[in-house]
């Protein structure tokens, strides 16, 4: 098989707000991106044509198109975005700024104010995961699924050693 080179760009259909959006989570993520450029609506097209049409922006390095599609489409759980973060604070921090005007979810999930799911995990999570321990991830699961709203990471830890 021949290798593909290719970047792979989320695209979000906003009603109108994309461009508020970008920012809400540039800010979420203390500034860690950028709003790369706008594209005006097009005259014939049937977008929103007070609002840019597209947004392209800069969020941690990952490219997204923020799109301003109008009423048509809504954010499900179907799709989410996983924001893997080191240390409680950190994950503190970000969680506040994206569940502000949203709602929590079970299992380290949110729903953010303009509907699109998020997960912001624990990267400690992943690495004990790693150990290989089917007993202690068995434990480590069972807190997870018992979470509603954020992550504590000594409470998963704790469920992790048995104790």
């Amino acid at each position: 098989m021949t290798h593909i080179s290719a970047s792979i760009v989320p695209n979000l259909w906003f009603d109108r707000e994309a461009e508020q959006a970008a920012q809400h989570y540039i800010d979420a993520f203390g500034g860690n991106g950028r709003i790369i450029k706008t594209i005006a609506s097009h005259p014939d097209s049937p977008s929103p044509q007070d609002v840019p049409v597209v947004v392209e922006f800069e969020l941690c390095g990952q490219r997204f198109v923020g799109i301003n599609g109008g009423p048509h489409f809504h954010f499900t759980e179907a799709v989410s975005l996983e924001v893997r973060v080191a240390g409680q604070e950190k994950l503190d921090q970000i969680w506040a700024a994206l569940v502000e005007g949203g709602q929590e979810q079970p299992c380290g999930w949110l729903k953010d104010k303009y509907g699109l799911s998020w997960q912001v995990t624990p990267s400690d999570y992943y690495d004990l995961l790693d150990k290989g321990d089917d007993a202690a991830d068995a434990r480590l699961m069972s807190a997870v699924l018992s979470t509603h709203g954020k992550f504590n990471i000594a409470e998963l830890q704790a469920a992790y050693n048995g104790s």
